[in-house]
């Protein structure tokens, strides 16, 4: 790792509090009308739930006639509520006793009951008729559907792809991926409640005692719930000889509300599961990986000269999840912990670790990008700065098998590994666009994987297919129905690839070197513009995806009608290649996202070396951080900008600014990671001195903050607050604002004197998209949030503060319920020659020495 004079400096903490948090507390029209309507809504509800408990009750005799396996003793019912109400969420949880299976768009909901006779909703409906309390919520009922073949609720399980197959045919057999809802009511909080740091040894002991009971008696509750749906789906895929595929038994991911499997069986067994299954809330289409495209070109010299030099032995490590290596490769052998290698891949043997992809290998080439990000060294000695981690998850054509079902293939690497790495280099993605109804179970084990086990994945973007379809088009059908680059990296078509969505891995897409033309073929793409094959954003809920981009090369285009696409060197990343079946050793001749991805894999192993007691939160908030756009991006138009965020997120990181500074830039951290809960206020700040704020010295000043946060996800929720547990933003100080005023403006109870402002800083994304100087875009969306302004440096506040907020997410009754961060904070001198550096850490040591004896301060 480079040697850096100018160390991150600590970001200092000031207060904890209650954040001033804002609400609408509108009521929707609808809800005004049933209130004003009362006799006509409550019978309409009455109508529906008894029709729901006749189907209910023929639908049980008819599988008791036909000799069908009992699914379950209830049923459920699709209803609609006030889009993203948490109120009546739970109202319908805790006061009712359904069970809420899963959220879906526009406010829809499926909910399952035991009690199928629904009585006591019934009888709230005619006690809403005559207004009597307790009963006013029900105007929030806005629609009942009883049936549950009715189109609006299959539709909604069903991914789109199936909509044209269904109804399916019986005699067909289809393979789908599944998923069942499995959360038993009043789930522990994380810790006892009622426990305080005053509490005596004897209350301390009596409440932990309960706790620990009751967290027992809850997960021994679910764990047979999901048992039980377990062996309900079990038994129904036999009646049908169907067959549960994939690791099912061995290495299922337990989510904390669902499970997922993938099941080969008869149109007929499906439409039986889709139709009657209470607790079913999603079948999708598995996803196919996508496959490398590359083209022979010429080799590279052998590098005689060069000795790849092994890492020290406490050296951090970084796990290829892939198609295996080449073990024996002159610049990948002494770089491999081989002792640790191991085959994932069903039937083959444990040590068959060998990257057997044509042409050259995929794994291989990636490793070699996590150890030479820039070019392959052709002499001289290289220390490698980080052990490599052989998983082997891919077959010899660089696919997945059919037996190795994504959510668990994660949960079993990590778990392989999870006393060697945090760190997992993940080039693999499906060959289309990600869905958008909720998270996939692929891209939710890896968020509930890095909450759980404090991972990060570098994940691949994914690339655009060379051969296309209707509904998934290739560059050149683009081109060719008159899409050009780079719009068509801005169509639906064009979005990133399952499980490249997933808010807590790092997202990488690519961006192109240098453009190159030999007078017939030319780059599709521009220097340091988006590759022409790139998958790009936004991602679920409108986060920014790809977070950042590197170089994984272009494409070539001729001027034939339609073009030709192909390679040259000139357009492709230097790699190392698997030799196993002939060829150099370092050839130019692939591309795509998957070489990208380690390239920023590589700064997460330099920031473990240099910080390898942290957490990876602080690894994703630094290499983010340290993310810049290209001139073109800086200087564009409002809609460059925005095409820019979609399909290079925040820019190329740098090497040198993620592991340190020079004069003229400082870069402020919390290596401690901190745990806030929903409703409270953290502020860190930033002492500016007089000498960088003075009219006198007048230069612009680019300012960067990151957050970085982890929260436990929950996959039947469908939006970005109901999918994670707690959920996190910030804000920051305005122009001049003195410190007592920001702290006053964020915290409650706290009183200052206002003071004049300049107003807000010139954010390039703000806390909604119509905030910042790009529109439509936020920051807020995503799980990494980061946001720049340039300003002047008299504009400075006195001390820079930011506070980081909690939310309440799907976990709002737990009061300890809490999401883990890390925050980044950097200033940069631009185009002037000022030592900022130095100044600023003056000012840091001074106020820590305060801080030291003054005790922080927790309203």
């Amino acid at each position: 790792m480079p040697h850096n004079d100018f160390p991150h400096l600590p970001l200092i903490q000031k207060i904890k509090g209650a954040a001033k948090l804002h609400g609408s507390g509108q009521l929707g029209a609808r809800v005004a009308a049933n209130q004003q309507n009362r006799a006509g809504h409550g019978n309409y509800l009455s109508g529906q739930f008894q029709s729901f408990a006749e189907k209910a009750q023929q639908q049980k005799d008819a599988r008791a006639a036909e000799h069908l396996p009992e699914i379950s003793s209830g049923a459920s019912f699709l209803l609609q509520i006030p889009d993203e109400d948490d109120e009546v969420f739970e109202w319908l949880s805790v006061k009712l006793g359904l069970e809420l299976v899963a959220e879906y768009d526009d406010g829809y909901i499926i909910v399952a009951t035991e009690d199928t006779d629904l009585q006591e909703l019934i009888n709230l409906a005619n006690e809403f008729i005559h207004s009597e309390r307790g009963s006013g919520n029900m105007a929030s009922i806005l629609e009942v559907y009883p049936d549950p073949a009715d189109p609006k609720r299959i539709h909604r399980i069903l991914d789109e792809a199936l909509h044209p197959l269904w109804p399916f045919d019986d005699d067909q057999d289809y393979i789908l991926d599944i998923s069942i809802e499995v959360a038993p009511m009043n789930k522990p909080p994380a810790t006892p409640p009622g426990l305080r740091s005053n509490s005596t040894a004897e209350t301390r002991a009596r409440l932990e005692d309960e706790f620990q009971e009751e967290s027992i008696r809850y997960w021994q509750e679910f764990d047979a719930l999901k048992d039980e749906r377990e062996d309900a789906i079990t038994a129904l895929v036999a009646h049908y000889q169907g067959e549960i595929k994939g690791n099912f038994q061995d290495a299922h991911i337990q989510f904390p509300d669902s499970f997922s499997m993938q099941i080969q069986m008869s149109g007929k067994g499906f439409t039986d599961l889709i139709k009657n299954h209470p607790n079913l809330f999603e079948v999708t289409v598995p996803d196919e990986v996508e496959q490398p495209y590359g083209s022979p070109l010429n080799g590279q010299p052998e590098g005689d000269d060069f000795e790849l030099l092994a890492p020290s032995e406490d050296a951090p490590s970084i796990c290829v999840i892939d198609s295996g290596m080449q073990e024996g490769h002159r610049w990948l052998e002494n770089a491999i912990s081989k002792a640790d290698s191991f085959c994932f891949i069903p039937g083959e043997k444990s040590d068959d670790v060998a990257d057997y992809v044509a042409g050259g290998g995929h794994g291989t080439r990636v490793a070699s990008a996590c150890l030479y990000p820039a070019a392959v060294p052709q002499q001289g000695e290289h220390q490698a700065p980080f052990w490599l981690l052989n998983a082997r998850v891919l077959d010899d054509r660089g696919g997945l098998r059919s037996s190795l079902f994504p959510p668990d293939l994660m949960n079993t690497v990590v778990t392989h590994y999870t006393d060697q790495t945090a760190l997992y280099q993940h080039s693999i993605a499906a060959d289309r666009p990600c869905r958008l109804k909720r998270m996939s179970a692929w891209a939710t084990a890896i968020d509930f994987l890095s909450c759980q086990e404090d991972v990060l994945f570098f994940q691949a973007a994914g690339n655009l297919p060379t051969k296309g379809t209707t509904t998934n088009p290739s560059i050149l059908d683009h081109l060719q129905a008159g899409r050009d680059y780079p719009d068509y990296l801005e169509e639906g078509s064009s979005r990133i690839a399952n499980p490249a969505q997933s808010l807590q891995a790092l997202t990488v897409g690519s961006i192109s070197h240098e453009y190159y033309t030999d007078g017939i073929k030319q780059s599709i793409a521009p220097s340091e513009h988006p590759s022409a094959f790139t998958r790009s954003g936004f991602g679920m809920w409108n986060s920014i995806k790809p977070e950042v981009v590197e170089f994984g090369g272009d494409w070539l285009r001729d001027t034939g009608t339609p073009p030709a696409l192909s390679l040259a060197p000139e357009v492709c990343p230097e790699l190392a290649r698997s030799t196993l079946q002939q060829g150099p050793a370092v050839d130019r001749d692939m591309i795509g996202t998957s070489f990208a991805t380690p390239k920023v894999a590589h700064i997460g192993g330099l920031l473990a070396a240099q910080f390898p007691n942290e957490s990876p939160l602080l690894y994703r908030a630094l290499i983010v951080n340290s993310a810049r756009w290209p001139q073109w991006a800086e200087d564009g138009t409002a809609d460059e900008q925005l095409h820019a965020i979609k399909t290079m997120g925040y820019g190329t990181p740098s090497i040198a600014r993620a592991t340190g500074n020079d004069e003229g830039r400082v870069t402020l951290i919390q290596e401690q990671v901190h745990e806030i809960e929903a409703g409270s206020g953290m502020i860190f700040a930033v002492p500016i001195p007089d000498s960088i704020r003075a009219p006198g010295g007048d230069y612009p000043v680019r300012i960067d903050v990151t957050l970085s946060y982890v929260a436990e996800p929950r996959r039947t929720r469908k939006s970005r607050r109901g999918y994670l547990g707690t959920w996190l933003d910030w804000k920051a100080s305005k122009k001049g604002e003195a410190f007592e005023t920001f702290k006053a403006r964020t915290i409650k109870d706290l009183d200052a004197e206002e003071t004049t402002t300049q107003g807000n800083f010139e954010w390039m994304l703000g806390e909604q998209k119509n905030h910042g100087k790009i529109k439509g875009a936020s920051r807020n969306n995503g799980t990494v949030q980061k946001d720049w302004a340039v300003t002047r440096s008299h504009e400075l506040p006195d001390s820079f503060g930011v506070v980081v907020r909690g939310h309440k997410g799907w976990d709002r009754k737990n009061s300890a319920a809490t999401a883990r961060f890390t925050l980044v904070v950097s200033f940069e001198v631009l185009g002037e020659n000022v030592n900022l550096y130095q100044e600023v850490r003056a000012a840091v040591q001074a106020e820590l020495e305060i801080e030291e004896r003054v005790p922080l301060f927790t309203n």
